[in-house]
């Protein structure tokens, strides 16, 4: 503590007005104690009093010397230059690493190397440290290399630090200025200044008499010790605690703090709203004020309607080079242009955007391919003001200066987002139109940097408006005052209150670890005294504050976690005389059911009806023979993944040229005509066909493949279709009479659209039905099962052609390795290695597929009963094994993990261990039942 040897005065004793002042350790302790004071006041009964004179040195320092230089004691030429700001001189750091590091300065952390040399300089300047040859390590050169070009740029500018301005306030105190109070009171230093300790010094000098401020609340109060099992337990327990203080008196002040704020603030701020507001559910309740506030802020960049404006400048100083997931949260979102009137609009764009375009791209790609989009009959978009939006975002950012200064580059921000709508189309909460204006101050606060930085390109001006947003703790506006407050532990001495929670007091955290300037040598750090880098002395600081908090509070709770994650963990060794006891809290009242509300069975859905469109085709009966759910969920209500955009081509594109490249080769041909073909004429047909795919695709698709990407796939085309060729020349006589031929079929009712690659006449006229893979993973085996997850080709074979004579059906697996047929035929030797019917009985047994008729003939009644289950509604959460459901869009709806999740916890269900959930997927509504494997809906 600094000065501990200067009498105490209590806060009940100080009358308010010019004097005394009292000098605060935080801005925040300075208005606490004003509030504090003027409540004594109103406690005594007093209807008017003259408010306590509280304020940081730095605060009063200025306004002392400010009155000298009106009364003309300072003249204006002893004004040793202009006073920089805290972000003019972090700038003035950033650009000497900057220009030390030349090449190489964007593999810099400039922000964080200019608040470390910024601070390295005022300890050294502070604590007169002198860093001899033998200690100068080759990080301490570069520091003094950017300090001496910040030295010189101040000299030139004629600037001030705001170390250098304090010690020429004190100086002035020093020299005889008036406007001195006779009596000056500290509070709240607990680790040593030198700064501070020269200041009062000079007070003393001047004949001020000093004493320290006792702002408790009355006698100290044991603190309470309290072990909790992590850190979701620890804020839990502090929320009830807060909750039942509160239910004492309406007038309770409560304040809680943490160790590690930054990473709890999230986890308490959910249990404080749980605990405090559990009917605060909804869009509706987002303007209620709550009961409890963070007095640190949240940095303003986290607002969302400013991240929005920032991502949007983003977007637009950076327009070459744009993520797409960037861009599409911003369509997705709200806060600019016509958020509301074209939401739906917005989001089907941004789904179509993902197919159409790389993962990274331009602003003017994106603005043609939201204009091909809109531009599409078939989808019927109506976004009209996002295409002029785009418009003119995409001729804002070709206009642009290259160079100018920052707060023109300010003033451009600001009409480049007025022009893009932001900030969106709906009211704005009081909150929101608070954070609005806090960023637009911040465009013009990039005046106070054209002194510092002049003309600048637009990604350092964004990067300077991004900075302030982030260090800037923005606190919404309140129209109350809230009765619990939530802080850092260097906060939590800002006055008394009626109780206290201090959280996350684990050995490690608390007392802070050492964290020495990593520019200057530690040891000097040390031998100086700077408490940050000395474990003692933190942990002097600490007791001295634990014995500080006992006395702000009528009860003080310290607590902490047993573990962290798998970790165990153990209290701070400061709390080993801290008494432990359970602390007494109501439990959180279970919420009451609505009325209206009832328990439906979601294992069956109402039948397809008869108007009803039915999309998926053979993909929808695959989904359902795997999992009804699945089916339903997806091909009936229509839920699905969005696709991911990708560089290059996706599997899905190759595999589309790949079928588009055989179409061409074989429509018309026979394995005569193959065979007919020397090894130069197949190769020129071969490199014909591609060419002809590869221009499709660039006729479909939104802009032609690059170059060297169309080079790379032509190549990759011609190797496979040469090696799959060499597998056809085998084959048995053949005619091709059909490719992706499309055909219109009605199953159960059901209207099916299939497409068949490829249909072959042997000689004898019997058919082969194709259907072309080009994956390593593709397999026939669920063809003999009683549920087909492939239907494909026994559709295709049992259903699509029941009067034909379809003598085989196989999958083609188009792939540089292993190439092949795969399938099942009626005799020996219609394909390569695809084995006749009697010839596998292993898969297909013989008392369910006695010959081939019977084999068509069961497929068509197993589809069938699968078309049914669609028709009836049939969606339960049934399937075989996990596996199956790998790849299910839907996944996330099948509440697989849920179940599993149960099933573990319960550990056995009716007297029935479960494993793995697997074949007993469940019914669909309650969780907790699971459905045998045979009891299909």
């Amino acid at each position: 503590m600094i000065r501990p040897d200067l009498p105490e005065v209590n806060l009940a004793e100080l009358r308010g007005g010019p004097e005394p002042v009292v000098l605060c350790a935080t801005a925040r302790l300075a208005g606490s104690l004003r509030r504090a004071h003027g409540a004594l006041q109103a406690a005594r009964g007093a209807v008017t009093w003259q408010a306590l004179q509280s304020a940081t040195p730095a605060q009063w320092l200025d306004h002392v010397t400010s009155g000298a230089l009106l009364r003309g004691e300072i003249p204006p030429a002893g004004v040793p230059g202009a006073f920089l700001t805290r972000a003019q001189e972090r700038s003035l750091w950033e650009q000497a690493i900057a220009t030390d590091a030349g090449a190489a300065a964007e593999l810099f952390d400039r922000e964080g190397m200019a608040l470390a040399a910024m601070e390295a300089a005022n300890l050294e300047r502070a604590w007169r440290i002198e860093v001899a040859d033998a200690l100068q390590t080759e990080e301490y050169r570069a520091f003094r290399r950017w300090r001496e070009k910040v030295a010189e740029a101040c000299r030139v500018g004629g600037w001030r630090t705001a170390d250098e301005t304090l010690a020429w306030r004190i100086e002035c105190i020093e020299r005889g200025i008036g406007g001195l109070p006779a009596r000056i009171g500290i509070a709240g230093f607990i680790a040593p200044d030198p700064m501070i300790s020269r200041l009062l010094v000079v007070l003393e000098a001047r004949g001020v008499e000093l004493f320290q401020l006792d702002f408790a609340r009355g006698e100290t109060v044991p603190a309470a010790g309290a072990e909790l099992a992590d850190a979701e337990a620890e804020c839990m327990d502090a929320a009830k605690w807060a909750r039942d203080w509160l239910a004492r008196d309406a007038s309770t002040r409560v304040r809680i703090a943490v160790a590690d704020l930054q990473v709890r603030r999230r986890l308490l701020e959910a249990a404080l709203d749980d605990v405090l507001h559990p009917g605060a559910v909804g869009a509706g309740w987002v303007a209620q004020e709550r009961d409890h506030a963070f007095v640190a802020g949240s940095p303003l960049a986290a607002e969302p309607l400013v991240d929005v404006a920032l991502r949007l400048l983003q977007v637009l100083v950076h327009s070459q080079r744009v993520a797409q997931v960037e861009f599409g949260a911003l369509l997705c979102g709200t806060g600019w242009s016509a958020d509301v009137d074209e939401a739906d609009a917005r989001a089907r764009i941004e789904a179509g955007l993902r197919e159409l375009l790389p993962p990274e791209t331009s602003l003017e790609r994106l603005q043609r391919g939201v204009g091909r989009l809109c531009a599409d009959p078939a989808l019927r978009l109506q976004a009209p003001q996002l295409v002029a939006h785009l418009g003119a975002l995409l001729e804002a950012a070709r206009r642009a200066p290259r160079r100018q200064a920052p707060s023109a580059w300010g003033k451009s921000f600001g009409e480049w987002l007025a022009a893009l709508g932001w900030p969106g189309q709906r009211a704005l909460l009081v909150a929101e139109r608070a954070a609005c204006d806090k960023l637009r101050e911040g465009l013009g606060g990039l005046l106070a940097l054209d002194a510092v930085m002049g003309r600048v390109d637009a990604g350092e001006a964004l990067r300077q408006l991004q900075r302030q947003c982030r260090d800037h703790a923005f606190e919404p506006p309140r129209r109350t005052v809230a009765r619990i407050e939530v802080c850092t532990v260097d906060d939590a001495l800002a006055g008394a209150v009626d109780a206290l929670w201090v959280m996350g007091l684990n050995e490690g955290a608390w007392p802070p670890a050492p964290r020495p300037n990593p520019l200057l040598p530690a040891e000097l750090q040390r031998r100086a005294g700077i408490s940050a880098a000395r474990a003692d002395s933190l942990a002097v600081e600490a007791q001295a504050l634990q014995a500080a908090w006992c006395a702000s509070a009528g009860e003080v709770v310290f607590s902490w976690a047993q573990r962290e994650g798998e970790r165990p963990l153990r209290s701070s060794p400061l709390l080993a005389n801290i008494s432990r006891r359970e602390l007494a809290t109501a439990p959180i009242p279970p919420h009451a059911e609505e009325p209206g509300l009832a328990r439906i069975d979601d294992a069956r859905a109402p039948p397809v009806g008869a108007n009803e469109h039915i999309r998926g085709g053979t993909a929808l009966l695959k989904a359902q023979a795997v999992c009804p759910a699945w089916g339903f969920y997806q091909y009936r209500l229509g839920a699905a993944v969005l696709p991911a955009p990708t560089f290059g081509l996706d599997a899905r594109t190759r595999g589309s040229l790949l079928h588009a490249a055989l179409e061409e080769f074989w429509r018309g041909r026979s394995l005569v005509d193959l065979n007919r073909m020397d090894a130069a004429t197949r190769s020129a047909e071969i490199r014909r066909v591609v060419a002809h795919a590869l221009a499709e695709h660039d006729r479909r698709a939104a802009e032609p493949l690059p170059p060297r990407l169309r080079q790379l796939e032509d190549e990759r085309l011609q190797a496979l279709l040469a090696i799959w060729l060499e597998v056809e020349a085998r084959r048995a006589p053949f005619r091709v009479i059909a490719c992706e031929e499309h055909h219109e079929l009605d199953i159960e009712g059901l209207p099916v659209r299939v497409v068949i690659d490829r249909i072959d006449q042997l000689a004898d006229g019997r058919l082969v039905v194709i259907d072309y893979k080009s994956g390593r993973n593709d397999s026939a085996a669920s063809w003999a099962e009683a549920r087909i997850k492939e239907p494909q080709l026994p559709i295709y074979a049992a259903l699509a052609f029941p009067d034909r004579d379809v003598a085989a059906v196989a999958l083609a697996r188009v792939t540089p390795d292993k190439p092949g047929f795969l399938g099942v035929s009626e005799d020996e030797g219609l394909l390569p290695e695809v084995k006749p019917l009697a010839a596998q009985r292993r898969l297909y047994a013989e008392e369910d597929f006695p010959d081939w008729p019977a084999l068509r003939s069961l497929w068509a009644q197993r589809l069938t009963a699968v078309a049914r289950e669609v028709r009836d509604g049939a969606a339960a959460v049934v399937f075989d094994a996990e596996k199956d459901i790998e790849y299910c869009d839907v996944r996330a709806l099948l509440r697989v993990a849920e179940r599993q999740q149960q099933f573990d916890e319960a550990g056995q269900l009716d007297g029935i261990p479960h494993g793995p959930l697997s074949a007993k997927g469940g019914d669909g509504c309650s969780p907790s039942v699971a459905a045998p494997k045979d009891e299909h809906p």
